[in-house]
């Protein structure tokens, strides 16, 4: 909200300079304060944002700051309609004559106006300070690029498996076993590996089902190498290099340089044939997978590289050959993974009492092998059918083990998305579990309620929401994107519903009805027919 109400400032006060008036006369120097300070806000967000879901009192201040941006932007729409009235005013008191008074009532008006506005723009600014003031007592880190040096803090996957404890995903590895193991034969010679990417939402078993499909026997005699790198959030080359030249040459390097890695990495694999596995690629930018790709080219041309990814962006980017979009595990599946947890240690008595109760919660997973995993370690502390029946009844957005193990999966593709998408996704949770969205009807709500920008321009908004959801579509955050009859519609994943949820939870309690009334009340800018009824 912050970055929309410095977008509507500058646009403001941009059309008051257009339209030669002076509502505010004597404030601008407040104005230029609200800006100053809401600039100083932005440069900290990211980090208060990261801390927000674990920190209270940060999340009390990001709170405030939400209701002082939205008590701005009421201002902001006050001071819009003011120019708006002055104009249509303005252009009527030219075709008028009045010798005596002219447009007596008018000036008393825009005296009124201009004072109401006055104050409450230093109101603001009062309470605005103490949030900034506020803010300093956090230590926030100020936004700054990601280093490429800099390690990540996540635990990073190995090939290793248990293979007995996967379920539901036998006809998904058969598919990528056989992708793998084909040689592609065309006309034109192929130039460097053929590359297969696993794209799916945070969750849903996409390293466990490259772990699957590394490790099958079928792919022994394929080729004369398997490698496996954990790549994550910092797509680190020389890391990169490093660890597939180790497994190549059988001696970890020494080198730390990129282009001798690579030029050692060139001589090592030409005309070798290897599977490799990047598990969990992050990274859009092309120029830091590039160079990698390039030396890996000159293997044999039967090699082939298995991606796993949460966006098709970055599924695209790598040159994607064919693309395994993983599905939901069935609620019998879910229910074997969630029972492996719950159940450990049981008798068989209580296993029985407990199962009619345990598949109904299993059906909350809505196919999400994390979700299992989560719940079953929960009910394996819960030792009655009253204990099990208050998670049956409980929103999954609702339990604290959600948030602790769950939700951080999805904050990682959350936290990757600039302000204003954030605000587009989270407010998806107004809709119903399940329910189709109309993805015009979703981009224009989008656009009323300030979420696009404040140009005014409405082709250039509906372009820039198009953006947006292809964005958070190919992130994974919706699904079921269907098209029929020039209607576009999509669904939400049930569990990507519930921390969209979660996400609205954590902000300021009157929200959600601030939200509703200003969506109501700037429909009509765009399409009447689209005002709730």
């Amino acid at each position: 909200m912050v970055t929309i109400v410095l977008d509507r400032l500058a646009d403001v006060i941009q059309r008051q300079i257009q339209e030669e008036v002076n509502l505010v006369r004597g404030v601008r120097k407040e104005v230029d304060y609200l800006s100053s300070k809401l600039n100083t806000i932005r440069n900290v967000l990211e980090d208060a944002e990261r801390r927000r879901y674990k920190d209270k009192t940060i999340q009390s201040w990001l709170n405030k700051l939400e209701d002082v941006s939205y008590d701005i932007d009421d201002v902001l729409d006050e001071w819009n309609y003011a120019i708006l009235k002055h104009q249509i005013e303005r252009s009527t008191s030219k075709h008028e004559v009045c010798p005596f008074t002219p447009s007596s009532c008018f000036c008393f008006n825009n005296v009124a106006t201009r004072r109401d506005i006055a104050k409450k723009i230093k109101g603001l600014k009062e309470r605005l300070n103490g949030i900034v003031n506020e803010k300093d007592v956090f230590n926030f880190i100020v936004n700054q690029p990601v280093d490429n040096a800099q390690e990540s803090t996540r635990v990073r996957s190995t090939s290793l498996v248990d293979v007995s404890e996967i379920h539901g995903r036998e006809n998904d590895r058969d598919v990528l076993v056989s992708k793998l193991m084909l040689e592609v034969v065309g006309q034109q010679p192929q130039v460097g590996p053929r590359v297969v990417s696993i794209v799916g939402v945070g969750g849903i078993g996409k390293t466990t089902l490259a772990q699957l499909v590394y490790n099958d026997d079928r792919l022994v005699n394929v080729s004369e190498l398997k490698i496996w790198v954990c790549v994550s959030d910092v797509f680190d080359e020389v890391r990169i290099a490093k660890a597939i030249l180790e497994i190549v040459a059988g001696r970890s390097s020494d080198l730390n340089e990129l282009e001798s890695l690579l030029n050692c990495l060139k001589d090592s694999i030409s005309g070798k044939k290897f599977i490799l596995v990047l598990d969990d690629v992050w990274t859009e930018d092309y120029a830091k997978w590039e160079p990698l790709r390039n030396a890996l080219n000159c293997s044999d041309p039967g090699s082939k590289i298995l991606v796993t990814t949460r966006s098709e962006r970055v599924a695209r980017l790598m040159h994607t050959a064919e693309t395994h979009h993983l599905g939901q595990l069935s609620d019998d599946d879910c229910w074997m993974l969630m029972k492996r947890a719950a159940f450990y240690g049981r008798s068989e008595e209580e296993c029985e009492g407990l199962q009619y109760i345990g598949k109904k919660i299993a059906n909350k997973c809505k196919g999400l092998p994390l979700a299992a995993k989560v719940l079953g370690s929960l009910l394996r502390f819960k030792d009655t059918k009253e204990e099990w029946g208050c998670i049956l009844d409980s929103q999954i957005w609702e339990l604290r083990e959600a948030e602790v193990e769950l939700f951080p999966h999805l904050f990682l593709s959350y936290n990757e998305l600039s302000p204003s998408m954030k605000q587009c996704f989270s407010y998806c949770a107004i809709f119903p579990k399940d329910s189709k969205i109309d993805v015009e009807m979703l981009i224009r709500m989008w656009m009323a309620l300030g979420f696009l920008g404040s140009t005014r321009s409405t082709s250039e908004l509906e372009l820039r929401g198009k953006e947006y959801f292809n964005n958070l579509r190919m992130r994974s955050f919706f699904q079921d994107y269907m098209e029929f009859r020039g209607r576009v519609t999509c669904k939400m994943h049930d569990i990507v519903h519930d921390f969209a949820q979660f996400l609205r939870k954590t902000k300021s309690h009157n929200l959600d009805g601030r939200v509703e009334a200003r969506k109501n009340a700037s429909f009509q800018a765009y399409d009447p027919s689209l005002v709730p009824r």
